[in-house]
């Protein structure tokens, strides 16, 4: 289906247009050292043009001054003392490609759709908004009979994601159990009758199932959310 290609796209997309409009700290110190001075240079010259007008000196700007130039020589001795590596810009790049790869997004999203749909706290459902509305196509609203609350059906990729995720969530199931039957009957027919033959089994249950993942994440699920998925949950 791709989706998590796309969101992952679309994500490194979106951490790349904030990368290049962040300065870095030495550009931050930089130009708070700039404006400082600025700021001194404008009051010696009110200074100066008080002196040059035979008026008073005022005391005011003299601690105006003061204080500017212990701001000027805490920033300058920030700047001096900053170790900050120089990063090549290709390099943040490729950490933001491989910090939200598709596999990465997936689990990503899975995490989030676990903690709104489990009462999470609004931050966790926050989170989760912008990719859940990238997502949905349409929320249809159903009448239904008496004062029963409005029918919900969501139309759209989380659609085919949650199916995707809980059919790959009952097949584990259904091994498992499967599993756990065979195992029982070879164990009460004597077939296995150390543990060295039970955990040999159960190696090998574990390496088959292993093997079956890629074939469940290939499936091609084409639904409509329903029962289980709750679009008041994610304050839609």
């Amino acid at each position: 289906m791709e989706i998590f290609d796309r969101i992952s796209q679309r994500m490194i997309t979106h951490e790349v247009n904030l990368l290049k409009q962040s300065p870095s700290q030495r550009d931050e110190l930089t130009a708070a050292l700039k404006a400082t001075t600025q700021r001194q240079n404008s009051i010696i010259q009110q200074i100066s043009d008080h002196a040059a007008e035979g008026r008073p000196r005022l005391a005011a700007l003299d601690d105006q001054l003061d204080e500017l130039e212990a701001t000027r020589e805490k920033l300058a001795a920030e700047l001096n003392a900053l170790a900050e590596p120089v990063e090549d810009f290709q390099e943040k790049i490729a950490k933001l490609k491989a910090q939200f790869n598709p596999a990465n997004m997936e689990i990503i999203i899975r995490k989030l759709i676990f903690l709104a749909r489990h009462n999470a706290d609004e931050q966790a459902k926050q989170r989760l908004m912008p990719i859940v509305r990238d997502l949905i196509q349409t929320v249809v609203i159903g009448k239904t009979p008496g004062h029963q609350p409005a029918s919900l059906q969501v139309h759209g990729s989380i659609a085919n994601i949650m199916a995707s995720m809980e059919a790959v969530d009952v097949l584990e199931q259904q091994f498992l159990a499967a599993a756990q039957n065979d195992l029982m009957a070879k164990i009460a027919s004597g077939e296995i009758d150390t543990e060295a033959k039970k955990q040999k089994l159960l190696d090998a249950y574990a390496e088959k199932l292993k093997g079956k993942y890629p074939e469940w994440e290939n499936l091609r699920v084409s639904v409509v959310a329903g029962a289980g998925f709750e679009p008041a949950a994610f304050r839609l």
